[in-house]
C-alpha cells in the first residue's frame, strides 16, 4: 500500500513537474511568438522609413523637373499666342536648358519640343533623317495629357548609356509638345546607398509594368520581373501581385524576405526588402535551448522576459509620448505662424491708418473716436500677443514689465471699453473709484488692464439684467512708496454653483455649459487672469450665489510714483489729454534717405504715409531683387526690409546684400519688418544679421524711434508744432463721378489709403489692372489650378477692400475660403458672377481715369514728345525711381497717345504699377 501511495505521489509529482515545465515552456513559446511579432514590426517600420525616405527623394527629384517643364510650358504658350518665330522659341529652349542644367546638374540633357511641325532641341542635338517626333512615346503620351505634365516610361538612352525618363506636356495649341529627359542615375545612387549603409538588404524602384528602374544591384536594372520565368524576380512579382498590403513577406529558394512597398506620385513603386532568414533563425535557436533547459534556466529566462517586456512597454510609452510631443509642437508652430500673420496683419492696417487720422484730422469728435480705436487696438494687440506666445506660456517665462502709468487713463480706457457692451444689454454700470487714489503708479500696465478687462467682460457676458459694480480702492502698505490696489467687480448675473467653482480656472472649461451654451467664449480668460495675478504676487478671489450674482476681486501691490490724489477720474483724464495738445517736438529729416521693401504695394503706401510728416525721402521696392539693385546705385541711411516675400525673402536678400563687398549699403542699418510674434523672433532676426527688429503692426512712435536711433544726427532737424493737424479728409473733384456709386465706398477707400492723395493712385492702379487680373483669374479657373487661384483671389480681395469695393472684397473672401477648404463646387457656381461684378467696376472707374477712346479732347503727343517720354522712362527705370516714373505718366496723361504706341504705353504703365523696372527697360529696348 505504501509503495502504491509512493507511486501515486511520484506520478503526481511528475505530473505537477510536467505541468510546471509545460507552463513555463508555454510562456516561452508565447514570448517567442511576441518577440517574432515585434521583430517583424521593427523590420516593417525600418522598411517603411527607407521606402518613404526614398520615395520622398524621388518625388522631390521629379517635382523639380515637373516645375521646370511647367514653367517652360507657360512661356512657350505665351510665345505661341504672341506668334513668336521658331528661332525665338529655339533660343528660349536653349537658354532654359542651360538654366535647368545648373539646377539638375548632370541629370538632364535639356528641353526639347515639337512645335508647329518643327522639331526643336534646346541641347542642340540633331536627330537622324528618319527620326519622326510624332511617333516617339514622349510626343504620343504628352499630346494626350491635355495640359498636364506626364511621366513617360523609362528607357535606355543610346546617346548617354543611362536609364532615362521623359516629362512631357502638351501646349496651348494641343498639337505641340514640350519635353524634358531626366537621368535615373540619381535614383540608382539612392538605392545603392541605402543598401550599402545597411538600412535594408535590397532597394528596388519599379514602374507599373514591373520594369526595374533602379536596383541596389546595378546588374538588375532594366529587367522585367513580370516576365521572369524563375528566381527572385518571379517570386517577388507573384507576391506583389497577390498582396493588398503595403508590407508582405515571401520566400525565394531558402531565403525569407520582408518587403515594404511605397507608391510614388507617378505610379512607380519603391520597395525596401530585408533578408529575414538569419534574423528568424536566431530567434528559433534560443527557443529550442530554452525548452530543453532546466527549471532554473526557465526561471532566468522568465525573469529576462519580464524585464524585456517592461523595457518594451517603457520604450513604447516613450515613443508614444515623443509622437504626442512632436504632434503638439507641429500644431503649435502651425497655429502660431498662421495666427500671427492672419490676426496681426489687419491690426497693422487698422492702427496704421488710425495713426494717420490722429496726425491729419482736426475734428475733436473724430479725434476722440480715433483715440478710443488706438487704445482698444493696442489692448487687442496685447491680448493677441499673449495668446500667440505659447512658447513663453509653456516655459513659464511671460515677462512682467513694470512701467510708470497714469491711473486715470487706465480707468478711462476700461470704462470706455465696457460701457458700450453694458449699454447694449441694458445693464447699469456703477462706478466706485476712491478719489484719494494716487495719480501715477508703477506696475505692468498692460497686464493690469488685461486682468481687469477679463473680469469685466465676463461680468457683462453672464449678466442678463441688473447692474455691474466696478470698484477700485487702495490700502497703504508698510512701505511709504507703495499701495495695495483693491479691485472688485460685482454683478447681478446667473452666479456659479459651489461645485463649479473649481472649474473656473481650468483651460477651455466653461461652467454650467448647458445653460450658457449661447454665450461666446473659449474658457481661457479666467485661467489667464489667475496666472497673471500669481505672477504679479496676487490671487483672484471669487464669491458667488447661484442665481443672484458673483463678485471677483484681487489686491495688487503697486509702487507709487506720484502720490497726488486722482480726484474725479474723468477730470484727471481730461487734464492728461489736454497736455497732449500742447506744442510738442517734431523731428524732420528732409535730407535722409530710407528704403522700404515689401511685396505688397498697399503696405508700402502705409509705410510712406506714416513717414510723410518726417519729410524723409522714401524709396520703395516690391521684391528682394529690386531692393538689391537699388542698393547698388544709391546710399541709404536706413533700410526697412520685410521678411515674408515671394521669391527672395528678407533674410536671403540681407545675406546677399552683405555678400556684395562693393555695395555702398554694407554698413547701412537694416530693420526687419515682420508679423511674426512668437517668442525668440527678435533674437532670430538679430542672429540673421539684421540691425534691429520692428514687429507689425507698426506703431508710429516705435517707427520714429528707429529713425532717431539709426539715422545720423546731422540729418535730423527739430521743430515745434501742435499735437493736432489742420489737414482734413475730403473728396477731390476727380472722385465726384463715384460719389453715388453703390459698389465703391469712397470714405472707406480714402481712410484705408491715408487720405485722398494716397487713394487716387491706388484706385488708378486697381482700374488699370482690371483686364489683366480678369484674364489671369479666368485662366487659373479654367486650368483648375486651385492653389494659384486662391492666391490670386486673395490678392484681389485685399485690393478691392483697400479701394472701398467692400461687396467685391467679401465675394472674393468667400471664393478664397472655398478654395482653402477644397470646395470647388462653390467656386464653379460663383466664379462667373464674381468676374461679372469685377468687370462692372470698369465702367464707373473709366469716368475718373480716361480710356484711350475718351482722349479725343487732348492734344496728340507728337513723335518728339513721345520720344523724350520714352527716354525719361528708361532713365527712371534704370535708377529704379518709382516717383519719377509716376510723375512722367501723370504729365503725359494731359496728351493723347498715338494709336501705334498705345499698346506699348499701356504695358509700360502696367510694369510701372508693379515696380517691374526690368520689364520697362526691356520694352523700351
Amino acid at each position: 500500500m505504501k509503495d502504491k501511495r509512493t507511486g501515486r505521489q511520484a506520478l503526481r509529482n511528475i505530473v505537477m513537474s510536467a505541468m510546471v515545465i509545460l507552463f513555463f515552456v508555454s510562456i516561452i513559446i508565447l514570448y517567442y511568438i511576441r518577440l517574432h511579432s515585434e521583430t517583424s514590426e521593427n523590420i516593417i517600420k525600418s522598411g517603411e522609413l527607407n521606402a518613404v525616405s526614398c520615395a520622398d527623394t524621388i518625388n522631390k527629384y521629379l517635382s523639380t523637373g515637373i516645375e521646370s517643364i511647367t514653367i517652360a510650358g507657360y512661356s512657350l504658350d505665351n510665345m505661341i499666342t504672341e506668334g513668336r518665330t521658331t528661332d525665338e522659341m529655339l533660343d528660349y529652349l536653349t537658354n532654359q536648358s542651360i538654366a535647368i542644367s545648373y539646377i539638375l546638374s548632370d541629370s538632364t540633357t535639356g528641353l526639347y519640343a515639337y512645335i508647329n511641325g518643327t522639331d526643336l532641341d534646346g541641347a542642340g542635338w540633331v536627330p537622324d533623317g528618319d527620326y519622326e517626333p510624332t511617333e516617339r512615346p514622349w510626343y504620343i503620351v504628352g499630346s494626350a495629357s491635355r495640359g498636364r505634365v506626364v511621366v513617360v516610361d523609362p528607357y535606355l538612352d543610346a546617346q548617354t548609356g543611362s536609364m532615362m525618363i521623359t516629362l512631357a506636356k502638351t501646349l496651348c495649341d494641343e498639337k505641340s509638345v514640350v519635353a524634358l529627359d531626366l537621368s535615373l542615375e540619381e535614383l540608382q545612387r539612392i538605392t545603392e546607398q541605402l543598401a550599402a549603409n545597411g538600412a535594408s538588404d535590397i532597394e528596388i524602384i519599379m514602374d507599373r509594368d514591373l520594369n526595374v528602374i533602379a536596383h541596389s544591384d546595378k546588374n538588375q536594372v532594366g529587367q522585367n520581373y513580370k516576365l521572369a520565368e524563375n528566381g527572385f524576380g518571379r517570386d517577388l512579382a507573384a507576391a506583389l501581385g497577390s498582396s493588398s498590403e503595403q508590407f508582405f513577406s515571401f520566400t525565394s529558394g531558402e531565403t525569407e524576405y520582408m518587403v515594404y512597398s511605397k507608391s510614388l506620385e507617378n505610379s512607380w513603386i519603391c520597395l525596401s526588402i530585408t533578408d529575414t532568414t538569419g534574423i528568424y533563425r536566431q530567434l528559433r535557436g534560443p527557443l529550442i535551448l530554452t525548452i530543453t533547459a532546466t527549471v532554473l534556466v526557465i526561471t532566468v529566462l522568465l525573469a529576462i522576459m519580464i524585464n524585456s517586456n517592461r523595457k518594451t512597454l517603457l520604450a513604447e510609452k516613450l515613443s508614444l509620448e515623443t509622437e504626442k510631443a512632436l504632434a503638439a509642437s507641429e500644431a503649435k508652430s502651425s497655429f502660431l505662424s498662421n495666427m500671427s500673420h492672419e490676426i496681426r496683419t489687419p491690426i497693422n492696417a487698422v492702427l496704421g491708418m488710425n495713426e494717420m487720422i490722429l496726425r491729419e484730422c482736426s475734428d475733436p469728435a473724430i479725434l476722440d473716436y480715433s483715440r478710443s480705436i488706438k487704445v482698444s487696438g493696442n489692448v487687442l494687440l496685447g491680448l493677441v500677443n499673449n495668446i500667440l506666445d505659447f512658447s513663453k506660456i509653456e516655459a513659464g517665462k511671460i515677462d512682467i514689465i513694470p512701467v510708470d502709468y497714469d491711473l486715470p487713463s487706465v480707468i478711462n480706457d476700461l470704462v470706455n471699453m465696457l460701457h458700450t457692451r453694458a449699454d447694449e444689454k441694458g445693464l447699469q454700470l456703477e462706478l466706485d473709484f476712491d478719489p484719494a487714489l494716487p495719480r501715477v503708479l508703477n506696475g505692468d500696465e498692460i497686464r493690469v488692464k488685461q486682468v481687469i478687462t477679463n473680469i469685466l467682460t465676463n461680468a457683462v457676458k453672464y449678466t442678463e439684467k441688473g447692474s455691474i459694480t466696478f470698484s477700485i480702492g487702495f490700502e497703504k502698505c508698510e512701505r511709504d512708496d507703495c499701495i495695495m490696489l483693491q479691485v472688485s467687480v460685482k454683478d447681478t448675473g446667473i452666479g456659479i454653483r459651489e461645485e463649479d467653482l473649481q472649474k473656473l480656472f481650468l483651460k477651455f472649461e466653461r461652467v454650467d455649459e448647458k445653460r450658457n451654451r449661447h454665450i461666446e467664449g473659449t474658457g481661457l480668460g479666467l485661467s489667464i487672469t489667475r496666472n497673471l495675478l500669481e505672477m504679479m504676487g496676487s490671487e483672484l478671489n471669487v464669491s458667488s450665489v447661484y442665481g443672484l450674482g458673483s463678485r471677483f476681486s484681487f489686491s495688487l501691490m503697486q509702487r507709487v510714483v506720484n502720490a497726488a490724489p486722482m480726484g474725479d477720474y474723468k477730470t484727471a483724464y481730461s487734464d492728461l489729454t489736454g497736455e497732449e495738445k500742447k506744442p510738442v517736438k517734431r523731428y524732420i529729416m528732409p535730407k535722409a534717405a530710407v528704403l522700404a521693401v515689401d511685396d505688397n504695394p498697399m503696405n508700402l503706401m502705409v509705410i510712406r504715409g506714416l513717414l510723410k510728416q518726417t519729410l524723409v525721402q522714401v524709396d520703395r521696392a516690391g521684391s528682394g531683387d529690386d531692393a538689391l539693385k537699388m542698393t547698388e546705385i544709391k546710399k541709404y541711411d536706413l533700410i526697412f526690409l520685410d521678411h515674408m516675400m515671394p521669391g527672395k525673402d528678407g533674410i536671403e536678400t540681407l545675406h546677399e546684400l552683405k555678400a556684395r563687398k562693393e555695395n555702398p549699403n554694407l554698413d547701412t542699418p537694416v530693420v526687419s519688418l515682420t508679423a511674426n510674434a512668437i517668442s525668440g523672433a527678435r533674437e532670430y532676426y538679430l542672429a540673421e544679421g539684421f540691425t534691429d527688429y520692428l514687429s507689425k503692426p507698426i506703431e508710429y512712435e516705435k517707427l520714429e524711434k528707429m529713425l532717431l536711433t539709426y539715422i545720423p544726427d546731422r540729418l535730423i532737424e527739430v521743430t515745434e508744432e501742435g499735437a493736432e493737424n489742420t489737414e482734413t479728409v475730403f473728396h477731390p473733384e476727380e472722385l465726384l463721378p463715384l460719389e453715388d456709386n453703390p459698389f465703391i465706398d469712397l470714405d472707406k477707400g480714402i481712410k484705408n489709403s491715408g487720405g485722398a492723395d494716397g487713394y487716387l493712385p491706388l484706385l488708378e492702379m486697381f482700374y488699370r489692372s482690371i483686364d489683366s487680373s480678369y484674364k489671369e483669374l479666368d485662366k487659373l479657373y479654367n486650368g483648375r489650378r486651385t492653389k494659384d487661384y486662391v492666391i490670386r483671389v486673395h490678392g484681389l480681395k485685399s485690393s478691392a477692400r483697400t479701394i472701398g469695393a467692400m461687396k467685391l472684397g467679401d465675394a472674393a473672401q468667400k471664393l478664397e475660403d472655398a478654395g482653402k477648404n477644397g470646395d470647388w463646387d462653390y467656386i464653379r457656381t460663383n466664379h462667373d458672377a464674381f468676374l461679372k461684378d469685377f468687370l462692372a467696376l470698369r465702367e464707373p472707374l473709366s469716368k475718373v481715369f480716361s480710356d484711350p477712346t475718351g482722349d479725343s479732347d487732348k492734344p496728340l503727343a507728337d513723335e518728339t514728345l513721345l520720344s523724350e517720354a520714352f527716354s525719361d522712362l528708361r532713365t527712371a527705370a534704370k535708377d529704379m525711381d518709382c516717383d519719377r516714373l509716376a510723375e512722367i505718366f501723370s504729365t503725359m496723361d494731359c496728351y493723347r497717345i498715338p494709336a501705334a504706341s498705345r499698346r506699348l504705353w499701356d504695358k509700360l504703365r502696367a510694369a510701372s504699377d508693379e515696380y517691374d523696372y526690368e520689364e520697362i527697360i526691356k520694352l523700351l529696348g
